[in-house]
């Protein structure tokens, strides 16, 4: 068992490092990808909170990369519409632009992985995966 969770967690570096290179073939940080993706699956509108609970980084990196792309004009903060007290983060046109290029080349990245690997294998990683990150997160929470 301590070998396949080993194998596991060189896997998981691994994935990283692949995404860190994807990151800086397009001129971002790894956390910066690491952003967009949750943004994205928040369909570009989320809040600080849902962005740190997404990725792992820290409130703090997360604000400050916020406060950059704010700077750069490629995000905006908005007053959060169902609670005033917090704000929400969203792609300016410029943004959405720039993120739609590197986002564009993440997935077509991982959409041919996907066609050599096999779609019924995906599928039943992405339900392994599911389970594995259930029994973590309960013994996490013990």
């Amino acid at each position: 068992m301590e070998n396949a969770i080993r194998q596991y967690e060189r896997d998981w570096q691994s994935f990283n490092r692949i995404y860190q290179q994807m990151a800086v073939a397009n001129d971002i940080t790894f956390g910066e990808l690491s952003m967009l993706l949750a943004l994205e699956s928040h369909k570009f509108y989320a809040t600080n909170r849902q962005l740190v609970l997404d990725t792992g980084l820290s409130k703090q990196t997360i604000s400050s990369m916020v406060q950059k792309l704010t700077q750069q004009e490629m995000m905006v903060l908005k007053t959060n519409p169902v609670d005033k007290r917090s704000r929400v983060i969203t792609l300016t046109p410029a943004g959405q632009k720039w993120a739609g290029k590197i986002l564009q080349a993440v997935h077509m990245i991982e959409e041919r992985a996907l066609e050599q690997v096999g779609i019924e294998k995906f599928k039943q990683l992405n339900k392994i995966n599911a389970e594995l990150i259930e029994k973590m997160e309960e013994q996490v929470k013990k």
